[in-house]
């Protein structure tokens, strides 16, 4: 696994939220005057926005051709896509680096939109771990931290990737985690393990 540098975090997440700012200009630019738009397609574009900035801003991380589209339901599933019918996921192309390993699972969880992402903090340095231990409520200290929090990755010959990153979230259960994801050659990550650092009880439902 090669640890990500804090230069490299803090140039990651500076462009993420340069395409957040770049993305919120846009929206406000086209809705300001409109006050008959439906939620669904407020929303719908607002996602797609969003989507472009981040991709805009990106260092290590692209499309192969298209843009992201959203296809929204009533129940507000959120379905992103760039050709109708095929999952996202495959359509991306990501540098071999740690880093732009790093920076594609900020952006698809992004473009992804869940609601356990809304409820989910990166961690990275001691200082983000000790303020997401002040909002817990009652945590409980399950291991003591090794020093690794910063972001860890490796690619593997035949495209797929190891990701471990470390993560307060408030979805289902109050915890932080080290938590390893696995990239599988289309670009999709899955959940492959988790070590328990805190759990609280403030959890909400997702």
């Amino acid at each position: 696994m090669q640890t990500l540098s804090p230069d490299d975090v803090k140039r990651i997440r500076t462009s993420m939220a340069r395409a957040r700012a770049i993305a919120a200009g846009r929206f406000h630019e086209a809705f300001d005057q409109q006050h008959d738009v439906a939620p669904n397609d407020r929303w719908r574009v607002h996602l797609e926005i969003q989507a472009s900035a981040l991709l805009e801003t990106a260092e290590g991380v692209r499309l192969r051709d298209g843009r992201i589209r959203y296809r929204i339901t009533d129940d507000r599933t959120i379905t992103p896509y760039v050709v109708e019918g095929e999952p996202v996921f495959s359509h991306f192309v990501i540098r071999r680096t740690a880093a732009a390993l790093f920076e594609y699972w900020l952006i698809i969880s992004e473009i992804l939109a869940s609601s356990a992402w809304a409820v989910t903090k990166v961690v990275t340095v001691p200082g983000e771990y000790d303020d997401a231990l002040r909002r817990m409520r009652q945590p409980q200290l399950v291991r003591a931290i090794t020093g690794i929090l910063l972001p860890s990755a490796e690619w593997r010959d035949d495209g797929t990737a190891l990701l471990e990153v470390t993560v307060y979230t408030r979805a289902s259960e109050e915890r932080i985690e080290r938590r390893t994801l696995a990239l599988d050659a289309k670009n999709e990550f899955h959940f492959h393990s988790r070590q328990l650092l805190a759990e609280a009880q403030g959890g909400v439902p997702v």
